[in-house]
């Protein structure tokens, strides 16, 4: 019977031994946790990665930092997230235009969003508010599309950029219904509503949290949203869909982890940052900035990803899209 004793005694501690070594019994994180946003400083990636990661903190007991590597469509954030240390410390923090736009528009890349990265979860989701300068004669969505078949090229639009949601999003629209819009590209959000306020351009595609005061000051005329529901801020206006013109979606930022990244330390912060979206707090923080928290298996982000990279490829071939 002693015997026996000496050979469980013996498996046991050659089994903790072994477990000892595996990601998933090392205490993770172990340090500070670095969350790489591809947007600058005050974008509303970088405010919602920062309220997120505020909460995140106090469930890892680690501090969360952020650090911004805005530039070349987000290329650049993405990269240095792609080359760095696959031990679940070092996040991206991406909306998804890096992840399935920007590698269709730049040639030699130097990062592979499937290859080079492991998904870990769908963040969130919002919608895009398509809003028109009071002077322009379009009461509703109808009324733009037949105004701009009427006068190919006359109607611009605005967009924070070449390959940004609003650019692509509206290129979507165009490709779908066959109208000939002109593109304005501005360096940033802000400066695209001063330009649609003035009327320099006709209609603009936003985050609705960017022209919402505006909207209900009279100052703009919204049109219609993105995606298949109303928006409560909003509710007389009508989705695209409802307009007659489907498919046009919304758009998503996810958490990425560098490809390599242990399966465990993936689960564990799948599971730590869905239980944060799903606090009252951070719920109501997205919600006021017009977005839906979201949530779900690492699997589901990477058919999400997979699904969209083949869409996006073929708008950018078709309309021509190159980085500004």
């Amino acid at each position: 019977m002693q015997a026996l004793y000496r050979v469980i005694a013996l498996v046991v501690c050659v089994a903790a031994a072994m477990s000892a070594g595996t990601p998933a019994a090392q205490d993770f994180p172990s340090k500070p946790v670095r969350m790489i946003v591809p947007s600058p400083a005050g974008s509303p990636p970088d405010l919602r990665a920062r309220e997120l990661g505020d909460r995140l903190a106090t469930l890892f007991g680690r501090a969360v930092f952020v650090d911004n590597k805005p530039g070349a469509n987000g290329a650049i954030g993405m990269e240095a997230g792609a080359r760095s240390e696959p031990d679940g410390h070092t996040l991206v923090f991406s909306s998804f235009t890096p992840v399935t736009v920007t590698p269709s528009m730049v040639e030699h890349l130097a990062y592979d969003p499937v290859r080079d990265f492991s998904p870990v979860i769908l963040v969130y989701r919002f919608p895009l508010l398509l809003t028109a300068h009071p002077g322009l004669q379009a009461e509703s969505l109808s009324d733009l599309i037949r105004l701009a078949k009427a006068r190919p090229g006359v109607v611009l639009y605005g967009s924070a950029g070449n390959g940004t949601p609003p650019h692509v999003f509206t290129e979507l629209f165009k490709f779908n219904t066959g109208l000939d819009i002109g593109h304005v590209p501005y360096k940033g959000g802000p400066a695209v509503t001063l330009a649609l306020l003035s009327g320099d351009v006709g209609i603009s595609l936003d985050a609705p949290s960017q022209v919402l005061s505006h909207v209900r000051a009279g100052k703009l005329k919204p049109l219609a949203v993105t995606g298949e529901q109303r928006i409560a801020a909003l509710p007389d206006t009508p989705t695209f869909s409802e307009s007659g013109v489907p498919g046009i979606g919304v758009t998503w930022t996810a958490v990425l982890a560098p490809a390599g990244t242990p399966r465990e330390r993936i689960l564990r912060l799948n599971s730590t940052i869905g239980r944060t979206l799903e606090s009252p707090e951070l719920r109501a923080a997205y919600e006021k900035a017009g977005v839906t928290p979201w949530g779900g298996t690492p699997e589901d982000l990477a058919r999400l990803i997979a699904e969209e990279i083949p869409r996006w490829r073929e708008l950018v071939k078709k309309a021509g899209i190159r980085p500004g």
